[in-house]
């Protein structure tokens, strides 16, 4: 957990990835793959809309590398602070068996 919360694009779950499409009219559009099939592609947008684009006017879709979790973002807590977040967090974890 801690290495996510510190360095968020260091591991990417399969599904989390961020896609960036290019159209060919110019446009870039990014969000989460929600859908696709031999058609279309429809991305989630960071404001929660659903994009849908038709494959014959996307030129290049990529996966994005880098966590959606902004970087440094612990980097103003507190040592206090990040002891009790970390706390937190595991507090709301289930108990392992």
């Amino acid at each position: 957990m801690l290495l996510h919360v510190v360095k968020p694009s260091a591991e990417i779950r399969a599904g989390y990835e961020s896609r960036i499409a290019y159209t060919d009219d110019g446009r870039v559009v990014s969000g989460l793959l929600i859908d696709e099939d031999s058609r279309i592609v429809v991305l989630r947008g960071h404001d929660g809309a659903d994009i849908r684009l038709s494959k014959d006017q996307i030129d290049e879709i990529l996966v994005q590398r880098k966590s959606l979790m902004p970087d440094r973002l612990l980097d103003n807590f507190s040592d206090q602070q990040l002891r009790d977040l970390f706390a937190y967090l595991r507090s709301t974890q289930p108990l392992a068996n």
